[in-house]
């Protein structure tokens, strides 16, 4: 005959499962406590506690007047590794929540009169592993209906926050320290909707724009505010930032005038486009900063530089003459080797002056607008054999040209020779280590490219985009090199207005590569 099987205890059934406190409180010792061994307990306490177990949301337990407690897997990790787990199970809570008892009792009670509860991150300082945490909560305090309709306990249905709340502190502290370095800057901030071009700006840039203090400007406004010889050139900056394919860099300096005072001041945008997937724009936001001072700064120094120029102009001009005729003069008259010597370094060093000089003549026109053009047809081959032909015979560097003998250009010989000279005489100048320099002539598209490398030092590459300013000078990898850092900013200038391009490329330690083109005549 087969064992006879005896059937469990009902109760069971409302225990089982529930993972590491399922088995405690099967295995709990209740008949030492108010609510007596489970057989005894009332069915809404037992469906309770087996929602509660069965559930994977965190969920506490206060049960009958002493507020025994019962408590599932998911709010465990709550508890530490050491504190109040396991020993609050089937406790008092007064027993074992003392450090916040006065908070919590009051809404064990409100659920024990029938009234539920909600609190959103709300701070409940914990005693957990060795420490009082500081511990955020989302939570609400339900009653637990029973048999005889009254309420027989406080279910809370919770959730730690404490990460999120304390993430959000951190960005609100982080906005409120780039809040104050934005103040502290006089930053003006400003974000463009590339989809709606809906425009938002803070108080500063208002009140340079002479707009309205609203959450919302219209683009068109502020753009009313630039000065009309500067709004196409905006206009186009922020167009050609937010195509595809754009880097999304966009840096613009322009004259802006109040719309209320008309005060005239000079600002630059700094802004950054971001895209999504598809290469479309879907954010442009920036700075804007005062830089009249800094202008006014800098126009001064072009006139103090125009006018000592040309004031040097002339006695730099004297003494050349009078060198000119020393030089001859030693050739034929009896004199000492010594004097010879003096009078071929004066040479020299005056040499440079007039180069120097003439560098910042040349910026003054530029800045004045009057750097003149004289254009005519010429082949570009040939003037780059015929400048390196003059550069070799005071260099003991080996200049190799290769690439297409015939690319003709309408330009400026003496100017596109002055920009050749200065890319050559860069690329020995940085390159003392290194004897060779290639130069490379090619036709791409409908324009003449002309490319010169070298194999020295190499820039460093948080340098490269500065290359081209005006008085910008690299110190690379330690070497002091002579120069006023105007040669590449007058280079520029030369190749921008035969409407053609300029540009480098460098590997640290490595050689650079220095390139123009021009359009093919």
């Amino acid at each position: 005959m087969p064992e006879k099987t005896i059937p469990q205890p009902l109760y069971h059934k409302y225990l089982e499962g529930g993972g590491e406190m399922g088995e405690r409180i099967r295995t709990f010792d209740w008949s030492a406590t108010t609510l007596g061994t489970p057989d005894t307990w009332p069915q809404s306490l037992l469906l309770t506690v087996s929602t509660m177990l069965r559930s994977r949301f965190p969920m506490f337990l206060f049960w009958g007047r002493h507020h025994i407690q019962f408590y599932n897997d998911a709010y465990r990790p709550s508890l530490g590794a050491s504190g109040k787990h396991p020993s609050a199970l089937g406790r008092s809570g007064k027993e074992s929540w003392q450090e916040i008892w006065s908070a919590v009792e009051p809404q064990i009670e409100r659920s024990l009169h029938g009234e539920s509860t909600y609190s959103e991150n709300e701070l409940v300082p914990m005693f957990r592993d060795g420490k009082i945490d500081e511990v955020y909560w989302t939570y609400s305090y339900s009653p637990v209906i029973t048999e005889d309709g009254t309420s027989g306990g406080a279910l809370v249905i919770c959730h730690e926050t404490t990460t999120n709340v304390k993430a959000l502190k951190t960005i609100d502290e982080t906005a409120t320290q780039l809040q104050f370095a934005i103040e502290a800057a006089e930053l003006g901030t400003w974000e463009l909707d590339p989809k709606t071009n809906r425009f938002v700006a803070n108080k500063r840039v208002a009140d340079w724009f002479g707009l309205p203090h609203t959450p919302e400007i219209a683009l068109s406004s502020a753009i009313e505010a630039i000065v009309p010889e500067d709004r196409e050139r905006v206009s186009n900056a922020i167009i050609d930032t937010m195509k595809p394919g754009s880097d999304g860099n966009y840096d613009i300096s322009y004259t802006v005038n109040s719309l209320q005072s008309g005060e005239r001041r000079v600002v630059r945008a700094k802004g950054k486009v971001i895209f999504d997937q598809d290469g479309e724009a879907t954010r442009f936001s920036g700075t804007l900063q005062d830089i009249t001072d800094d202008v006014e700064i800098e126009k001064r120094k072009d006139e103090f530089i125009s006018v000592a120029s040309h004031e040097l102009k002339t006695p730099i001009t004297s003494l050349n003459a009078s060198l000119q005729i020393l030089q001859k003069l030693v050739k034929t008259e009896p004199v000492s080797d010594k004097f010879k010597t003096f009078t071929a370094k004066a040479g020299n060093n005056l040499n440079k002056l007039v180069h120097l000089l003439d560098d910042l003549l040349n910026v003054t026109k530029i800045q004045q607008g009057q750097l003149a053009l004289s254009k005519n047809r010429f082949n570009l081959s040939e003037l780059v054999r015929d400048s390196c032909d003059h550069i070799s015979q005071g260099s003991d560097h080996e200049i190799s040209i290769n690439g297409t003998d015939e690319l003709f250009v309408y330009a400026d010989y003496r100017r596109i020779d002055q920009v050749l000279v200065n890319f050559v005489g860069n690329a020995i100048k940085y390159s003392p280590q290194s004897k060779k320099i290639d130069i490379t002539l090619e036709q791409v598209g409908s324009d003449a490219r002309v490319i010169v490398k070298d194999y020295g030092i190499g820039i460093n590459p948080e340098k490269l985009p500065h290359l081209f300013d005006r008085y910008y000078r690299v110190d690379a990898l330690g070497h002091q090199f002579s120069g006023l850092g105007l040669g590449l900013y007058i280079s520029s200038d030369i190749i921008k207005r035969h409407d053609g391009n300029i540009g480098v490329e460098s590997q640290w330690g490595e050689g650079s590569q220095f390139w123009f083109t021009l359009p093919i005549d």
